[in-house]
Protein backbone atom coordinates (compact mmCIF):
# COMPACT_ATOMS: atom_id res chain seq x y z
CA UNK A 1 0.00 0.00 0.00
CA UNK A 2 0.64 3.90 -0.24
CA UNK A 3 -0.24 5.65 2.78
CA UNK A 4 -0.90 9.37 2.78
CA UNK A 5 -0.69 11.04 6.34
CA UNK A 6 -1.69 14.45 6.92
CA UNK A 7 -1.25 15.52 10.84
CA UNK A 8 2.20 13.01 10.99
CA UNK A 9 3.86 15.73 13.83
CA UNK A 10 0.68 15.30 16.38
CA UNK A 11 -0.42 12.43 18.91
CA UNK A 12 -2.58 10.26 16.84
CA UNK A 13 -0.54 11.51 13.09
CA UNK A 14 2.58 9.70 14.96
CA UNK A 15 0.65 7.02 15.75
CA UNK A 16 -0.34 6.04 12.19
CA UNK A 17 3.14 6.70 10.87
CA UNK A 18 5.04 4.24 13.05
CA UNK A 19 2.52 1.87 12.61
CA UNK A 20 2.70 2.37 8.68
CA UNK A 21 6.15 1.78 8.70
CA UNK A 22 6.34 -1.08 10.64
CA UNK A 23 3.56 -2.83 8.39
CA UNK A 24 4.82 -5.29 5.60
CA UNK A 25 2.35 -4.64 3.36
CA UNK A 26 2.75 -0.72 3.59
CA UNK A 27 5.46 0.13 0.78
CA UNK A 28 5.52 3.92 1.19
CA UNK A 29 4.69 6.25 3.87
CA UNK A 30 3.98 9.82 2.32
CA UNK A 31 3.63 12.72 4.99
CA UNK A 32 2.26 15.59 4.55
CA UNK A 33 2.99 18.76 6.22
CA UNK A 34 4.80 22.48 6.65
CA UNK A 35 7.25 21.56 8.30
CA UNK A 36 9.58 18.23 7.92
CA UNK A 37 9.65 15.71 11.00
CA UNK A 38 12.57 15.01 12.32
CA UNK A 39 12.32 11.25 11.11
CA UNK A 40 13.88 9.36 8.34
CA UNK A 41 13.00 6.00 7.36
CA UNK A 42 13.35 3.78 3.82
CA UNK A 43 9.26 3.60 3.29
CA UNK A 44 9.04 7.75 4.12
CA UNK A 45 9.13 10.74 2.18
CA UNK A 46 8.11 13.92 3.45
CA UNK A 47 6.32 16.35 1.36
CA UNK A 48 6.53 20.19 2.83
CA UNK A 49 3.31 22.31 1.74
CA UNK A 50 1.73 25.68 3.10
CA UNK A 51 -1.30 26.07 1.80
CA UNK A 52 -4.04 23.45 3.21
CA UNK A 53 -6.64 24.83 1.49
CA UNK A 54 -5.39 23.71 -1.93
CA UNK A 55 -3.35 20.77 -2.49
CA UNK A 56 -3.05 21.16 -6.45
CA UNK A 57 1.24 21.74 -5.79
CA UNK A 58 1.36 18.15 -4.49
CA UNK A 59 -0.77 16.28 -6.51
CA UNK A 60 1.33 14.50 -7.99
CA UNK A 61 2.93 13.28 -4.63
CA UNK A 62 -0.67 11.79 -3.69
CA UNK A 63 -1.36 9.89 -6.68
CA UNK A 64 -1.61 6.34 -6.54
CA UNK A 65 -2.26 6.76 -2.49
CA UNK A 66 -4.49 3.29 -1.73
CA UNK A 67 -4.97 4.86 2.11
CA UNK A 68 -5.39 8.05 3.68
CA UNK A 69 -5.03 8.78 7.20
CA UNK A 70 -6.22 11.99 8.41
CA UNK A 71 -4.72 13.00 12.28
CA UNK A 72 -4.65 16.75 12.24
CA UNK A 73 -7.10 18.33 14.20
CA UNK A 74 -7.33 20.77 16.81
CA UNK A 75 -9.08 21.64 20.08
CA UNK A 76 -12.04 24.31 19.60
CA UNK A 77 -11.29 25.44 23.15
CA UNK A 78 -10.35 29.21 22.84
CA UNK A 79 -10.60 29.34 19.11
CA UNK A 80 -12.17 31.32 17.20
CA UNK A 81 -15.33 29.49 15.58
CA UNK A 82 -14.35 30.74 11.96
CA UNK A 83 -10.74 29.00 12.34
CA UNK A 84 -11.44 26.15 14.20
CA UNK A 85 -13.95 25.63 10.58
CA UNK A 86 -12.14 25.85 8.57
CA UNK A 87 -9.31 24.03 10.18
CA UNK A 88 -11.53 20.85 10.52
CA UNK A 89 -13.49 21.17 8.24
CA UNK A 90 -11.76 23.40 5.12
CA UNK A 91 -8.40 21.73 5.29
CA UNK A 92 -10.00 18.24 5.15
CA UNK A 93 -12.82 19.06 2.61
CA UNK A 94 -9.82 20.44 0.29
CA UNK A 95 -8.16 17.27 0.32
CA UNK A 96 -11.20 15.13 0.23
CA UNK A 97 -11.54 16.70 -3.08
CA UNK A 98 -7.91 16.71 -4.50
CA UNK A 99 -7.77 12.76 -3.44
CA UNK A 100 -10.95 11.57 -4.59
CA UNK A 101 -10.44 13.25 -7.91
CA UNK A 102 -6.92 11.19 -8.52
CA UNK A 103 -7.58 8.20 -6.24
CA UNK A 104 -11.51 7.56 -6.04
CA UNK A 105 -11.47 4.17 -4.31
CA UNK A 106 -8.96 4.96 -1.95
CA UNK A 107 -9.47 4.26 1.81
CA UNK A 108 -9.85 7.56 4.00
CA UNK A 109 -9.76 7.16 7.63
CA UNK A 110 -11.02 10.29 9.39
CA UNK A 111 -9.96 10.96 13.31
CA UNK A 112 -13.12 12.82 14.98
CA UNK A 113 -14.37 12.17 18.42
CA UNK A 114 -17.15 11.24 20.92
CA UNK A 115 -20.31 13.66 20.89
CA UNK A 116 -19.77 13.95 17.22
CA UNK A 117 -23.02 15.36 15.56
CA UNK A 118 -24.20 13.71 12.12
CA UNK A 119 -27.09 15.14 11.88
CA UNK A 120 -25.12 18.39 11.61
CA UNK A 121 -28.20 20.29 13.32
CA UNK A 122 -27.00 20.25 17.05
CA UNK A 123 -26.34 23.05 19.59
CA UNK A 124 -22.71 22.89 19.77
CA UNK A 125 -20.63 24.35 17.11
CA UNK A 126 -17.62 22.18 16.99
CA UNK A 127 -19.84 18.90 17.19
CA UNK A 128 -21.63 19.86 14.02
CA UNK A 129 -18.53 20.88 12.38
CA UNK A 130 -16.87 17.76 12.85
CA UNK A 131 -20.47 15.86 11.99
CA UNK A 132 -20.29 17.39 8.70
CA UNK A 133 -16.16 16.88 8.23
CA UNK A 134 -17.64 13.16 8.80
CA UNK A 135 -19.95 13.13 6.34
CA UNK A 136 -18.06 14.97 3.95
CA UNK A 137 -15.45 12.06 3.66
CA UNK A 138 -17.98 9.12 3.91
CA UNK A 139 -19.88 10.68 0.79
CA UNK A 140 -16.74 10.87 -0.59
CA UNK A 141 -15.57 7.71 -0.59
CA UNK A 142 -16.95 4.29 -0.59
CA UNK A 143 -14.29 3.05 1.94
CA UNK A 144 -14.40 6.34 3.80
CA UNK A 145 -14.47 5.76 7.73
CA UNK A 146 -14.34 8.12 10.72
CA UNK A 147 -12.90 6.89 14.04
CA UNK A 148 -14.70 8.05 17.06
CA UNK A 149 -11.85 7.53 19.75
CA UNK A 150 -12.37 8.29 23.36
CA UNK A 151 -9.15 8.34 25.64
CA UNK A 152 -5.97 7.70 23.78
CA UNK A 153 -3.18 6.90 25.42
CA UNK A 154 0.19 7.58 23.79
CA UNK A 155 2.61 5.02 22.64
CA UNK A 156 5.82 5.05 20.85
CA UNK A 157 7.03 8.03 22.66
CA UNK A 158 4.45 10.49 21.56
CA UNK A 159 3.20 13.54 23.19
CA UNK A 160 0.38 15.03 22.97
CA UNK A 161 0.91 18.98 21.71
CA UNK A 162 -2.30 20.22 23.84
CA UNK A 163 -0.77 20.96 27.54
CA UNK A 164 -4.07 19.85 29.29
CA UNK A 165 -4.19 16.59 27.71
CA UNK A 166 -0.67 15.67 28.27
CA UNK A 167 -1.80 16.19 31.92
CA UNK A 168 -4.87 14.11 31.85
CA UNK A 169 -2.92 11.24 30.57
CA UNK A 170 -0.42 11.48 33.60
CA UNK A 171 -3.60 11.57 35.84
CA UNK A 172 -5.45 8.83 34.10
CA UNK A 173 -2.92 6.39 33.49
CA UNK A 174 -3.54 4.84 37.26
CA UNK A 175 -7.50 4.39 36.08
CA UNK A 176 -6.73 1.97 33.05
CA UNK A 177 -6.32 -0.79 35.27
CA UNK A 178 -9.52 -0.46 37.28
CA UNK A 179 -11.12 0.66 33.62
CA UNK A 180 -10.11 -3.14 32.76
CA UNK A 181 -11.24 -4.55 35.57
CA UNK A 182 -14.72 -2.82 35.07
CA UNK A 183 -14.50 -4.25 31.59
CA UNK A 184 -14.69 -0.29 30.80
CA UNK A 185 -11.25 0.19 28.66
CA UNK A 186 -12.33 -1.24 25.16
CA UNK A 187 -15.69 1.32 25.73
CA UNK A 188 -13.58 4.20 27.47
CA UNK A 189 -10.17 4.17 26.21
CA UNK A 190 -7.85 3.19 22.75
CA UNK A 191 -4.05 3.81 22.13
CA UNK A 192 -2.29 5.61 19.38
CA UNK A 193 -0.86 1.99 18.06
CA UNK A 194 -4.32 0.50 18.57
CA UNK A 195 -5.81 3.44 16.26
CA UNK A 196 -3.04 3.03 13.65
CA UNK A 197 -3.37 -0.61 13.74
CA UNK A 198 -7.40 -0.03 13.07
CA UNK A 199 -6.59 2.30 9.93
CA UNK A 200 -4.72 -0.42 8.38
CA UNK A 201 -6.90 -2.73 8.89
CA UNK A 202 -9.84 -1.14 7.18
CA UNK A 203 -8.23 -0.47 4.39
CA UNK A 204 -7.14 -3.73 4.05
CA UNK A 205 -10.56 -5.72 4.81
CA UNK A 206 -12.97 -2.51 5.47
CA UNK A 207 -15.58 -2.95 8.57
CA UNK A 208 -19.06 -3.07 8.67
CA UNK A 209 -19.80 0.67 9.71
CA UNK A 210 -18.37 3.85 8.69
CA UNK A 211 -18.30 5.00 12.11
CA UNK A 212 -16.52 3.33 14.25
CA UNK A 213 -16.66 4.07 18.34
CA UNK A 214 -14.05 3.12 20.77
CA UNK A 215 -14.87 0.12 20.71
CA UNK A 216 -14.97 -0.90 17.38
CA UNK A 217 -11.58 1.10 17.12
CA UNK A 218 -10.20 -1.28 19.72
CA UNK A 219 -12.30 -4.53 17.91
CA UNK A 220 -10.65 -3.63 14.36
CA UNK A 221 -7.24 -3.29 15.93
CA UNK A 222 -6.92 -6.99 17.30
CA UNK A 223 -8.41 -8.64 13.46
Amino acid sequence: MKVVIFGGSGLIGNGFLQESLLAGDVREVIVVGRRPLDLAHPKLRQVVHDDFLDFTAVRGDLEGADLCLWGLGVSSAGMDPADYERITYGYTEAAVQTLREISPDLTFVYVSGGGTDSSEHGRVRWARVKGRTENTVIAAFPNGYALRPGFVLPRHAARSKTTAYRWATVAAGPLVPLLRVLRLAPVLVTDTVRLGRAALTLARVGYRRHVLTNRDINEVADL
